[in-house]
């Protein structure tokens, strides 16, 4: 058997660490992930993890904001944090020899010192985030999607929050909130490229032993998909965005990787169902498919973008095309969608940074890591059979989860 490239292990606080060695490469990807996102929050206080993530470059009892982007800076380091329905990552990319530092700063970035000013400060900020993200119809109706599908389930929680939720929001919520989550048995510090594991495991423990450890994952029902439509009238937007759905696999799920082959086989940016169908004829200015995996539960998820009065015969079209994989299947056009999927898994792992997010996702999942080389092969099993035992399972000829997002009062 191969040897692997991964390594585990964890502190005595809790804290999971997880190593993935690609000697090819010159420099280390490493941070931290949290387990917790807006699916974990109250539903008059959506958007506190995404509010919190940047509260965590504000500064800390060690460093000032200033004194963090002066010394990553130093480093020449890439680094970033974002965060989705089931976490927050913060990472930097850096030479391998730097990584340490990288821990020393980022360890501090968990420990914020969560000043009110600069909370009072911040959440104007995040306001206007909600108010520019309010703005692009293409990015808003995949919240309004998740929660068309999801309904009233914390998975149906908006990442940003509303205007309403973030005013809401108070510093005694954020405190209560960051104490709850950001523990150490709720984290998992992650690095891929170059590792020098005992130097790393050092670092790492010498920044966090402090920390207590407490609440850890989370206990939700499972999401149960509703064929749900809402439409979602903007009388100030020019084009009518299209978003629908219909379940999926979850992040781990074997079937995983026969619905990303599916959905290039659907909605490819070029040469894909979906492009002939609606696209090549003019009728869209954009048309895609993708899988969207959640920790329990995913989606298969088609997206349009058409001129208002065409927004009923683009439905159709969509929905005639997407029905008729199941009865059949082009042998040929679905090895392009694989190859296609092949090739993104690789171009993505030859990018150590890319590689750190695939593994924050699968450890964020408890998924099982698994190589490029079995992943690939995957991706290699996903055969016409593959994808007709697929669509037995989830079906995509059903009543979808729908939005349409533009100046049309009904569709």
């Amino acid at each position: 058997m191969a040897e692997t490239p991964f390594w585990n292990t964890k502190l005595e606080n809790g804290l999971s660490l997880v190593f993935e060695s690609i000697p090819r490469l010159s420099s280390t990807a490493v941070g931290f992930l949290v387990r917790t996102g807006s699916r974990d929050e109250p539903r008059n206080r959506s958007g506190m993890s995404h509010f919190l993530e940047h509260m965590c470059f504000k500064g800390t009892s060690r460093r000032t904001w200033d004194q963090i982007n002066r010394e990553v800076d130093d480093l020449g380091a890439l680094w970033n944090a974002y965060t989705w329905w089931e976490g927050t990552a913060y990472f930097h990319w850096v030479q391998a020899e730097r990584a340490s530092d990288s821990i020393d700063i980022l360890a501090d970035m968990m420990r914020p010192k969560l000043d009110e000013a600069d909370f009072n400060m911040e959440k104007g900020v995040i306001l206007e985030e909600i108010a520019m993200y309010n703005d692009n119809p293409s990015a808003l109706i995949a919240d309004r999607l998740i929660q068309a599908a999801f309904g009233d389930h914390p998975l149906g929680t908006s990442v940003l929050g509303t205007a309403e939720s973030v005013t809401a929001v108070s510093h005694a919520d954020m405190m209560s909130y960051f104490r709850r989550r950001y523990t150490p048995n709720n984290m998992v510090f992650l690095a891929t490229g170059v590792i020098d594991g005992q130097r790393l495991v050092e670092a790492v423990r010498r920044h966090t032993a402090a920390w207590p450890s407490g609440e850890a994952g989370r206990s939700q029902p499972l999401p149960l998909f509703r064929s749900e439509t809402r439409l979602v009238h903007r009388p100030e937007v020019a084009r009518e965005h299209l978003a629908m759905a219909w379940p999926g696999p979850e992040v781990g799920s074997p079937w995983a990787p026969a619905a990303r082959v599916l959905a290039r086989y659907l909605g490819e940016e070029e040469n894909s169902r979906l492009y002939w169908a609606v696209k090549q004829k003019g009728l869209v200015d954009r048309v895609s498919a993708s899988h969207l995996g959640f920790n329990d539960s995913g989606l298969m998820y088609v997206y349009a973008s058409t001129a208002p009065a065409r927004a009923g015969e683009v439905l159709g079209l969509i929905r005639e095309e997407i029905a008729k994989v199941h009865h059949r299947i082009d042998e040929a056009a679905l090895s392009r969608a694989r190859i296609k999927a092949e090739s993104a898994l690789v171009r993505e792992a030859e990018h150590g940074l890319s590689r750190w997010n695939q593994l924050a996702e699968i450890e964020n999942a408890g998924a099982p890591r698994k190589t490029v080389t079995q992943a690939m092969k995957d991706l290699e099993d996903v055969t016409v059979e593959r994808i007709r035992s697929f669509l037995d399972l989830f079906p995509l000829d059903g009543e979808p989860a729908l939005v349409p997002l533009g100046p049309l009062e009904k569709i």
